[in-house]
């Protein structure tokens, strides 16, 4: 079965002239995320948009002071502007801008305010920053990373702290099916051969678990290997034909006119195990060109109490950006 049944009006697809569209979140004490859409935009053509919620100096207005709030609303995205602007100009190509490149919501919640710029700016992801102090090249899952992955319909690429970039953009995307059930959960192999092969880069595709079973490993099916050597083999199998069905799918995919002209994607394959996460995440080669590709893994509230999920485990260690697809996406 072809892995782009349903993509030939969407960004996404593997030959779209469509800029990605991004909106992304606004944080004064770090570029993480501009950064990340200079990155992004070498690669592929991009449409970007700064967001920022309202300071939380003004409380829920009421109806007796709407007009006060919304001519302060008016002076705050006056100034925000201007420092989004600045930014923009440091970092991105003015050709990159959205046409409204900065905007102001007048919900001081975050998550609220990403979730409905990214509705109304037709947005195909979200980019956030790491936003807390965290050991260099590594992710804390914030508050609004969180809710975001919870809730969000489409995509989210997070930074983790002081990246370090290629010059060249992505020069590699990977897709990683996470812990031992992985191959259950591919929302976005899709998108993300497809975005290989509009940026003209490699795919590799990695099975990645720890060799001992945490608690991120609770919701692994039953008929998952519970042996490390026997769950190595079988995901060897799996891959290869994962592999094949990848390879298949991309000249199914492009159009007559573009079959001759485009190169063959390059889908490379491995399998990653560690004493724990972090050697897990270790155990295979990242360079700086890397983009980091993979399923959310919804959890329920009892368990994200008692356990970390697959995605925050990786999140945790990774040293690239993330590129994070709903269950939703295909």
């Amino acid at each position: 079965m072809s892995l782009w049944p349903d993509s030939t009006h969407s960004a996404w697809a593997v030959d779209s002239d469509s800029p990605l569209r991004i909106v992304a979140g606004w944080n004064e004490a770090d570029t993480e995320t501009m950064q990340l859409a200079c990155w992004l935009g070498k690669s592929t053509p991009i449409s970007v948009q700064v967001v920022a919620s309202a300071p939380t100096t003004w409380k829920s207005p009421g109806t007796a002071n709407e007009r006060v709030f919304r001519k302060w609303l008016q002076e705050e995205s006056e100034t925000f502007a201007q420092k989004a602007h600045s930014l923009l100009k440091k970092h991105v190509e003015r050709n990159q801008w959205a046409a409204q490149p900065a905007r102001m919501m007048a919900s001081t919640n975050e998550c609220a305010s990403l979730q409905q710029a990214a509705q109304d700016f037709g947005a195909d992801l979200v980019l956030l920053g790491s936003r807390a102090g965290r050991p260099k090249g590594t992710f804390f899952i914030s508050s609004a990373a969180d809710t975001l992955l919870e809730t969000a319909p489409r995509p989210l690429v997070v930074a983790p702290k002081n990246l370090r970039l290629s010059k060249k953009g992505v020069t590699r995307v990977n897709y990683l099916f996470l812990g031992r059930d992985g191959f259950h959960h591919d929302s976005g192999l899709q998108s993300a051969a497809g975005l290989a092969v509009r940026m003209g880069v490699p795919i590799r595709l990695i099975v990645m678990s720890p060799d001992t079973l945490s608690e991120a490993d609770f919701d692994a099916s039953i008929d998952s290997p519970n042996n490390t050597a026997e769950w190595y083999e079988s995901s060897l199998g799996q891959l290869d034909h994962v592999r094949d069905t990848v390879i298949e799918s991309v000249p199914a995919a492009l159009p007559a006119a573009h079959s001759a002209s485009t190169s063959p994607l390059v889908v490379e394959a491995e399998v990653a195990v560690g004493r724990g996460w972090k050697k897990a995440v270790h155990s295979v080669q990242w360079k700086k060109g890397d983009l980091a590709c993979f399923a959310f893994r919804h959890q329920n509230q009892l368990k994200r109490v008692f356990s970390h999920s697959c995605t925050g485990a990786f999140l945790r260690h990774v040293p690239t950006p993330a590129l994070i697809f709903p269950r939703s996406t295909a």
